[in-house]
């Protein structure tokens, strides 16, 4: 079955078992954690990976992502502390670095919920990662052959996760397809803004309410792939803004 094929069953079919879910939000939280380290070294230490916070953080976000913890739900510290078998202050930590990165909302006298972000927010993070990609392109000297393969093999298998109804696989493999192209960019400021922008994971958060776009928004990904094996980068520029404006140009 084709990428196309794939998409246009749709998704009426079952939803794969969960450990699958799981299996690819651990994959973006190993990515998470990789760039995390690109940018703070210390964090690669054997102190720092066995800091108690950090391990509380990373599992809590695991289940954010994987939709074990819905948006709106409430994040108790005594609960997730005597789960953990830890004291509340590192449940604590861990709940506040995981609102400065915009997952989780504290509240006075209420706690921690999981943030569900709004259409205003997500429509702006997905305009900034278009422009930021149609300006990436300038800098990208050459897209090989094998890139391009690689985009394709994305592109399928964007299409089996949606026919599959597997969004956490969906959002996870749409990254690697926009990874692979901004990893090619020579200016590293704009693949750092970029990373900071934790596109998949905002997706994976929001993307039920744009399930009906899915097959056209996946659909849009083949003319980009077509532009950059006829070498086009300027007009793959254009259509990787055009994709990212469309996907959210009715959140409003």
């Amino acid at each position: 079955m084709n990428g196309n094929e794939a998409i246009n069953s749709g998704l009426s079919a079952e939803p794969l078992p969960s450990d699958a879910t799981r299996s690819s939000a651990a994959e973006e939280i190993k990515s998470m954690m990789a760039e995390e380290m690109d940018r703070n070294p210390v964090a690669g230490t054997v102190v720092d990976r066995n800091c108690m916070h950090d391990r509380v953080r990373w599992t809590i976000l695991e289940r954010i992502m994987d939709g074990t913890y819905q948006p709106g739900e409430r994040l108790k510290e005594l609960t997730l502390a005597r789960e953990f078998r830890v004291s509340q202050a590192p449940v604590r930590e861990a709940l506040r670095k995981l609102e400065a990165i915009g997952v989780v909302k504290s509240e006075p006298y209420r706690g921690a919920r999981v943030r569900e972000l709004s259409p205003t927010e997500l429509r702006d993070a997905y305009q900034l990662r278009g422009i930021l990609e149609q300006a990436a392109t300038e800098f990208i000297p050459e897209f090989p052959d094998e890139a391009v393969q690689y985009l394709e093999q994305e592109y399928a298998s964007m299409g089996v996760a949606v026919r599959n109804g597997d969004l956490q696989a969906m959002a996870c493999h749409n990254r690697n397809f926009h990874r692979c192209i901004m990893e090619r960019c020579q200016n590293q400021e704009i693949l750092r803004a970029w990373k900071s922008l934790g596109i998949c994971m905002r997706a994976r958060l929001n993307i039920q309410r744009r399930v009906e776009q899915l097959p056209d928004a996946i659909l849009s990904h083949q003319p980009i792939i077509d532009a950059l094996r006829a070498g086009n980068l300027r007009h793959a520029g254009q259509l990787l803004r055009e994709h990212s404006f469309g996907f959210v140009a009715d959140l409003l």
